[in-house]
C-alpha cells in the first residue's frame, strides 16, 4: 500500500479559541491599546471591512503598517466565521485534489495562559479539545491532531495523567482499526514558557516511551505572550531539564543566561513590562532552538520537529532594522536556521518543516526558496554517507491557515509540488510517516 500524502502542520482553531485580546499579536500600537475592541469589530464582516478603511485612512495606502494588518485580517477571514469542523473542512479539501487519502495533522494550541487578564468570550482549552474529537470522530484516517501542551496548565506527573486519556483512547473504523483521539504533543513556547521547563520532563519521557512526536513553534514571528507581566515569566536563571556532568547541557545553560542577560541588558531592555503587551523580542527567549538541546540529551529517542526552519528571516539571515533584526544579530550571530542545521547533525531524531516559510518562496528575490533547495539537498555528514540529506528529515506542511494572510492553501500544494518536485513525495509521504509512525 503506497503511503498516504501527509501536510504535517495546520491549525484550525477558530476566532472564539482565542483571548480577548488577542490581535496584540499584532506589531502595531494602535491596535495593542485596544485589542479587544477591534477584536470585536473583526469577529463580523462588516467589521472586517471597517478595520481595512480604517487603517488605509489612518496610514495611508502605500504604508508597510496598513499592509501588515491587512495581511492578518484577511487570515481572520479564515478563522471568525467558520467552526473548528469548517476550517478543518476547508483545508481537507484543498489537501484532497493532491492525494484522496490526505492526512492532516491539526496543532492545538492552549492559548488559556497567553495572557495575564482574563478573557470572557474565550472559550476554554478543554472546550476546543472536545470539539476537535468529534472532528476525529467524523474523520478518523484523515485527522491527526497534536494535543497544546503548557507547563503552567499542570507539571509533571499530574500533566502525563491529564494527557493521558486523549492518547489512550480514540476511535475505531469499520476496518477494525483504532486512532487514537491525539497524535503527538504541540509546544508553543513564545505563549509564555521554555521548553526546557522541568515541569515538562515526565511529559516528554512519557512521549519517548509511547513512541509521540512533538512538533514545537520555532520563529521569532507568530503569536507569542501577549500580557503585561512578562518580566515575571524570564528569571535570569530558569529552571532546566538536567542530567548530571553532560557538558552539551551545561553549554546550553551557559548560553541560555548570557541571552536572557544581553536580553535585560539596560541598553536595550527588551524584556520589560509593557501596558500594550509589547513583547515581541522578549518572546524570542522562549523559542530559541538552543532550548530543545536539553530536551534531545535527555530523551535521545524523542521525535521532535522545529517547525519553520526557523522562520524565513533566519533562512536567509536578513537584516531588517524595522524589526531590530540588525540589533538581534549582534547578540545572536547563528540564524535559527543556522542552529536547527546544527542541532540536526548532531541528533538523529530532529526534525523541521518547511511551513509558512513555503509561502515566502519567491519573495526576496527567491532567496528562500534557494536556500531550502540547497538544505535539502545537502549531506548531514559529507564523510558518512548513511547518514542520508537533510531533506530525509523534513516534513511537508503549510501553517494553513496562518498562511491565509500570503497564499492560499491550494497554491502552497501546488507551488511545493512545481518547484520541489524530486521532494515532493519524500517530505509528504516518506518523512512524515517516519515522523508520525501512524497505521495506514
Amino acid at each position: 500500500m503506497s503511503l498516504p500524502f501527509t501536510n504535517a502542520h495546520i491549525h484550525i482553531f477558530n476566532s472564539d479559541c482565542a483571548p480577548d485580546r488577542f490581535l496584540r499579536i499584532l506589531p502595531v500600537p494602535l491596535v495593542r491599546r485596544a485589542p479587544g475592541i477591534i477584536k470585536g469589530i473583526i469577529d463580523s464582516k462588516i467589521g472586517r471591512g471597517i478595520i481595512h478603511g480604517m487603517f488605509k485612512a489612518w496610514y495611508g495606502k502605500a504604508s508597510d503598517k496598513r499592509g501588515e494588518v491587512d495581511k492578518y485580517v484577511a487570515f481572520l477571514d479564515a478563522g471568525t466565521d467558520a467552526t473548528q469542523l469548517e476550517v478543518f473542512q476547508t483545508a481537507l479539501a484543498a489537501g484532497k485534489t493532491f492525494d484522496p487519502a490526505i492526512r492532516i495533522v491539526g496543532l492545538t494550541l492552549n492559548m488559556d495562559h497567553m495572557d495575564s487578564q482574563p478573557s470572557k468570550r474565550q472559550i476554554s482549552f478543554i472546550t476546543q479539545l472536545d470539539e476537535i474529537k468529534d472532528i476525529k470522530r467524523y474523520y478518523p484516517t484523515n485527522f491527526f491532531p497534536f494535543l497544546g501542551i503548557d507547563p503552567r496548565q499542570a507539571g509533571g506527573l499530574d500533566l502525563v495523567k491529564w494527557a493521558k486519556p486523549y492518547f489512550e483512547s480514540g476511535v475505531a473504523t469499520n476496518e477494525g482499526k483504532v486512532f487514537p483521539y491525539f497524535s503527538g504533543i504541540k509546544l508553543y513556547p513564545a505563549l509564555g514558557f521554555f521548553p526546557f521547563d522541568p515541569r515538562l520532563e515526565e511529559l516528554y519521557r512519557y512521549a519517548e516511551e509511547n513512541h509521540l512526536p512533538v512538533m514545537t513553534h520555532c520563529t521569532r514571528v507568530g503569536s507569542q505572550y501577549i500580557g503585561d507581566q512578562i518580566e515575571s515569566l524570564i528569571p535570569d536563571q530558569p529552571a532546566m531539564i538536567d542530567m548530571a556532568g553532560n557538558p552539551a547541557i551545561a553549554t546550553a545553560k551557559t548560553s541560555i543566561e548570557k541571552r536572557i542577560k544581553d536580553y535585560k541588558d539596560p541598553s536595550r531592555q527588551w524584556i520589560k513590562n509593557s501596558k500594550i503587551g509589547d513583547n515581541d523580542l522578549a518572546c524570542d527567549l522562549f523559542g530559541h532552538p538552543e532550548n530543545y538541546i536539553p530536551i534531545l540529551e535527555k530523551f535521545p529517542n524523542l521525535r521532535l520537529c522545529l517547525a519553520h526552519m526557523g522562520g524565513s528571516n533566519e533562512v536567509i539571515k536578513s537584516i531588517d532594522s524595522k524589526s531590530k533584526l540588525d540589533q538581534i544579530r549582534k547578540v545572536d550571530q547563528l540564524s535559527w536556521f543556522e542552529h536547527i542545521q546544527n542541532m540536526m547533525r548532531k541528533y538523529p531524531n530532529l526534525y523541521t518543516d518547511v511551513s509558512y516559510t513555503l509561502s515566502d518562496f519567491y519573495d526576496t528575490n527567491g532567496k528562500v526558496f534557494t536556500s531550502t533547495f540547497a538544505f535539502l539537498n545537502t549531506p548531514v555528514d559529507p564523510a558518512d554517507p548513511t547518514k542520508g540529506k537533510f531533506g530525509d528529515r523534513v516534513l511537508f506542511g503549510t501553517d494553513f491557515f496562518m498562511t491565509e494572510q500570503e497564499r492560499r492553501e491550494p497554491e502552497l500544494y501546488a507551488t511545493t509540488k512545481a518547484n520541489l518536485s524530486t521532494w515532493w513525495d519524500i517530505l509528504g509521504r516518506v518523512n512524515t510517516q517516519k515522523y508520525l509512525m501512524q497505521p495506514i
